[in-house]
C-alpha cells in the first residue's frame, strides 16, 4: 500500500513557496528601484560608457536568473496543488468504495 499523502506538508510547503514568490518579487523590485535611483536612466550623465554597459548586461542576466527562480517556484507550487488535488480526488473515491 503506498504511502498516505500528507496534506498538511503540502500545504506548508505552498505556503513558504507563496512567501519565496513574494519575496523575489520584492528584490526585483528593489533592485530595479535602486537601480534607477542610483543610476538614472540609461542613458544617464551619472554613469556611461563600457562599464555601465558591462553592468547592465550583468543585472540583466541576474534579474533574469531571479524572474526564472520566481517561475520555478510557481510551476512547483502548481505542481503541489494537481498533487494534492488528485490525493483528495483519490481519497474520496477510496471513501466511496467503503
Amino acid at each position: 500500500m503506498p504511502p498516505k499523502y500528507d496534506f498538511a506538508a503540502a500545504e506548508r510547503l505552498s505556503n513558504e513557496l507563496s512567501q519565496l514568490i513574494a519575496k523575489i518579487d520584492w528584490f526585483l523590485w528593489l533592485r530595479t528601484t535602486q537601480r534607477k535611483t542610483l543610476l538614472g536612466s540609461t542613458r544617464s550623465d551619472n554613469w556611461q560608457g563600457t562599464r555601465r554597459s558591462a553592468f547592465e548586461v550583468e543585472f540583466t542576466r541576474q534579474q533574469a536568473a531571479l524572474t526564472e527562480s520566481k517561475a520555478a517556484a510557481r510551476r512547483l507550487q502548481t505542481a503541489i496543488a494537481h498533487a494534492t488535488a488528485a490525493a483528495h480526488a483519490a481519497e474520496k473515491a477510496e471513501k466511496s468504495k467503503d
